[in-house]
């Protein structure tokens, strides 16, 4: 896709650096900017090194990862179609850096949407395709980039039969609204009320070898609760069924380091904040010579400590890995949910990679992660709030260790 242009270049301190009359040649991952001339070599820009950008009058403004600002224009009635055919070709791009496609493809839909803050501010609206698949929601827009939902966070689904309306509210506090679905309606309804059930199918059919002293009923809730990694509280297990807390504690601290390092670090919490994970997802990367069927993890909430300890218990990765709470001011008991939500979301989107929340960004820079790592808001702030991670127990060094990292979490006074 090539269109004639006018562009400019500056860098951070609004100084043109370069003004040129030319074409832009819009690829898969990128595009190619270029004078006029056979001599005139161009740059080629990366979808990946676009920090932000905007459209206004008829002009696109780019801000890259390294603080350089372009500025393109002088389309002509040519423009819309330009930012169509950039934003689709971005958007396809996103799809695979923030590995949005999650599970098989079911179905595609066209609406509108609009997407809400938890204080119910509006933050984008427009018209788009809408992906279902297997475990996610795609959302593409025509001209803003796509986005997707979890159904490991889908909070509850609102169908408004009335105005063909429906309504996701999530568990970080987002509300998406889907309208003007028209005849589609019935159908797009039905398919995503079968994603769920199959979601909870199948996480019912995988935990019956593990949980079989529980009947089919207690089975259901647990699969509503944690549906395909979900961490949930004792509180909501026990509440389950009087057992199931205890039963599913074993299955995660299958090994006496896991069990020490639970040890130690639930003495310091509350029941309400402890956490126990399974996933019938499998580790992406495991020993060799171990094949765990399921990813199984926890999370310790230590408010007092203004800490959360996130441990995975089998796979490549297993570890103890401990964040602390950003805050300039509040109680950080009222920022645990919230916190230990930021790590379920990064574990489930990574597959229990965890290289990301600590390894430098100059070691990242050619891996899969590098464009997550600017694009995903909560794995940036598990990184911000990174204070350390513990391998297996060791009594020599452990209490300084673990006297360093408090040292990090604590809140300024």
């Amino acid at each position: 896709m090539i269109y004639n242009l006018k562009y400019k270049k500056l860098n951070q301190f609004q100084k043109v650096l370069l003004e040129k009359e030319g074409e832009i040649v819009i690829s898969k991952d990128g595009f190619q900017l270029k004078g006029k001339g056979a001599g005139d070599v161009g740059e080629t820009i990366s979808f990946a090194d676009i920090k932000e950008w905007k459209t206004k009058d008829e002009i696109l403004v780019f801000i890259t990862v390294s603080k350089e600002k372009f500025v393109l224009g002088n389309m002509g009635n040519l423009f819309n179609d330009f930012l169509r055919d950039f934003v689709k070709a971005r958007n396809e791009f996103l799809l695979k850096a923030l590995f949005m496609t999650d599970g098989e493809f079911v179905a595609e839909y066209e609406g509108d949407f609009e997407i809400f803050s938890k204080y119910e501010k509006s933050l984008s609206k427009g018209h788009s395709r809408i992906q279902l698949f297997e475990n996610s929601i795609i959302i593409v827009p025509e001209i803003r980039d796509a986005f997707s939902i979890s159904l490991n966070f889908l909070k509850r689904v609102d169908i408004d039969e009335e105005f063909y309306e429906i309504h996701l509210v999530l568990e970080q506090g987002f509300v998406i609204h889907f309208m003007k679905l028209g005849s589609i309606f019935e159908e797009f309804t039905e398919k995503l009320q079968m994603l769920q059930q199959q979601m909870y199918q199948h996480t019912v059919d995988s935990f019956k070898e593990i949980l079989l002293e529980f009947d089919s009923a207690t089975l259901i809730k647990f699969a509503y609760e944690m549906k395909r990694g979900k961490a949930v509280n004792t509180k909501k297990l026990k509440k389950i069924n009087e057992k199931l807390a205890d039963t599913v504690k074993e299955i995660v601290l299958h090994d006496d380091v896991s069990k020490r390092h639970f040890e130690y670090f639930s003495k310091m919490a509350n029941p309400d904040e402890i956490y126990f994970g399974i996933s019938p997802e499998p580790p992406k990367h495991q020993p060799r010579g171990q094949e765990n069927p399921y990813s199984t993890w926890y999370f310790v909430g230590i408010p007092d400590k203004n800490i959360v300890v996130a441990e995975i218990t089998n796979g490549g990765y297993k570890g103890a890995y401990l964040f602390r709470i950003i805050m300039e001011k509040g109680d950080p008991y009222e920022k645990i949910e919230e916190k230990l939500l930021e790590v379920n979301q990064a574990l489930l989107k990574l597959k229990f990679v965890t290289t990301p929340f600590y390894k430098d960004k100059r070691e990242l820079r050619r891996s899969a992660y590098r464009f997550a790592l600017r694009k995903l808001p909560y794995l940036r702030l598990l990184r911000r709030s990174y204070v350390g991670r513990l391998t297996p127990f060791n009594d020599i060094d452990w209490d300084k260790r673990m006297n360093d990292i408090l040292g990090k979490a604590k809140l300024p006074e």
